[in-house]
């Protein structure tokens, strides 16, 4: 393993994880205030460049999927798919969607129907409300969240298979720097990417181990303890190792499978036994909402100087968007061999933002029926109890809430398995030198020493700083990953600038 080892991407991330974990477990409160005094000016600093650099990658993967560069195959003319079309497609969705989509698809729609901003012009639990409510998950869920992904993702993809660039983050700078992220440089991104997407992860860990203690608080009356969490967050990392250590054609591309079976038997569910008509409905006009105010939403021309709701919520998702992208875009870009460009947009884009738009539909707008006709007692759950526990309280309202409820813990527990695997992966390939597009295995002593660090953290945060610090630090690992996903944008329009030139070539001599 020493051998192998990015010393310089390796030890400097390790050593600030365990100094975080460190300050949380001895002085918590010293932890929140400087994560808030961080994060306070990250978010309110930086938030229109969150906005817009979200915006502006969507428009990015529009013009390359209509560009020559869409016709484009990914690792060359003859490369053969690791998965097929469903397989990738499971992989990819559950990937990156982790525990988010169990965690806000019932508790965001809920605040916001019951704390609509003044800007937004609509009053606290009115019809105006309930379309501002869906229509902002679909912002922070949809299209533009999963475009920050693409974008990196099809750089890094491009760049490893077709061009043979290394398995690091300097592969997504490389056509826009050349050599000038090698060496030592180099490994000390790589080292910075690692960081931010270990606390990342841990926040995103953090929510899941919330909704499990929930659930086995309201199904089983087991309270909620530091020792739950530390159960269940052992369980998860160690289930997603042991799928880790199958390799990409074995337990990850099972689990995601099982993850995506788990997420649409969910959702039909809903649909079938639940407000069905209201679903339809209110999510039909949380669609139109949408796209008729897309570029209002997504940049919030509307909102006031003196608001804070945008950096609270958009930007807030956004930054842990990009939080996540660098080191995710490795292992997605790893397994699209053998697919074009178009193909890879479509699955890594299209596919999962109508995904998000039906589920969010369904559990949103759920979640909004049962509170109006119950005179608002999700809501009133929320404030007591806090978001967790709001998807348990939907579940009371649905004939076979026990059985529900046990299906919500285990896609829970799935869900954040699945991303754990593909993620302790590619973080195993970060940390060394020896992943190729020929041998894209990582060791596994690297990613049991990850996995067993976000677990720590994640079970400290779930313990010590809740929903609102779980949020402050997926936010903070935000900004390195915006700056490394707009240089990888800046590398993709010189490929896809190249493609077309390319093509106008070939064009003209025949």
């Amino acid at each position: 393993m020493k051998r192998r080892l990015k010393p310089i991407a390796f030890w400097p991330a390790l050593t600030a994880m365990l100094a975080a974990l460190t300050l949380i477990a001895i002085d918590q409160q010293r932890f929140i205030d400087f994560t808030t005094a961080l994060n306070a000016v990250l978010i309110h600093t930086l938030s229109p460049v969150f906005l817009y650099s979200a915006l502006g990658l969507l428009l990015l993967c529009l013009v390359a999927f209509v560009s020559p560069l869409g016709k484009v195959r990914i690792g060359g003319a003859t490369a053969e798919p690791i998965y097929s079309p469903f397989r990738w497609f499971s992989v990819s969705l559950t990937t990156v969607i982790a525990m988010g989509i169990l965690f806000w698809a019932v508790a965001e729609p809920v605040v916001h129907f019951h704390e609509p901003p003044a800007f937004s012009g609509a009053r606290p639990g009115s019809d105006g409300a309930l379309r501002f409510a869906l229509s902002s998950v679909l912002v922070h869920w949809t299209l533009a969240p999963y475009a920050i992904y693409t974008v990196a993702a099809l750089t890094f993809a491009l760049g490893f298979h077709n061009h043979g660039y290394g398995f690091s983050i300097r592969a997504l700078l490389r056509p826009l720097f050349g050599d000038r992220f090698q060496g030592r440089f180099g490994e000390l991104v790589d080292g910075l990417v690692l960081f931010s997407v270990v606390v990342g992860m841990s926040a995103v860990l953090s929510g899941g181990l919330l909704l499990i203690g929930d659930g086995l608080r309201v199904l089983f009356d087991i309270p909620k303890s530091s020792m739950i969490y530390a159960l269940a967050a052992s369980c998860i990392i160690a289930v997603a190792l042991l799928s880790a250590a199958t390799g990409l054609r074995g337990g990850i591309q099972l689990l995601a499978r099982m993850n995506a079976v788990l997420f649409i038997a969910l959702m039909l569910y809903l649909l079938l036994v639940g407000p069905g008509g209201f679903i339809l409905r209110a999510g039909g006009d949380a669609l139109v909402t949408y796209l008729s105010d897309f570029f209002p939403r997504h940049l919030m021309t509307r909102e006031p100087a003196n608001s804070q709701w945008s950096a609270k919520w958009t930007t807030a998702f956004f930054a842990s968007w990009f939080a996540w992208a660098p080191l995710s875009c490795l292992f997605l870009g790893k397994i699209a061999q053998g697919y074009t460009v178009r193909q890879f947009i479509l699955v890594n884009l299209v596919l999962p933002s109508a995904f998000g738009i039906l589920w969010f539909s369904a559990f949103g707008a759920s979640a909004l029926y049962f509170d109006i006709q119950d005179h608002g007692a999700l809501y009133q759950v929320y404030k007591d109890e806090g978001l967790a526990a709001i998807s348990y309280q939907l579940f009371s309202y649905l004939p076979g809430s026990f059985t529900l409820g046990l299906f919500f813990i285990f896609a829970c527990l799935i869900s954040f398995i699945t991303a754990a695997d593909s993620n302790t992966d590619a973080i195993g390939g970060l940390c060394t030198r020896a992943v190729t597009a020929e041998d894209m295995t990582s060791p596994f002593a690297i990613k049991l020493l990850w996995g067993a660090i976000i677990g720590a953290v994640g079970w400290g945060s779930a313990t010590y700083l809740g929903v609102d610090g779980i949020k402050m630090l997926a936010n903070l690992a935000g900004l390195p990953g915006l700056i490394i996903v707009l240089g990888s944008a800046g590398s993709l329009i010189l490929m896809l600038v190249e493609a077309t030139r390319q093509s106008v070539q070939v064009e003209s001599e025949s």
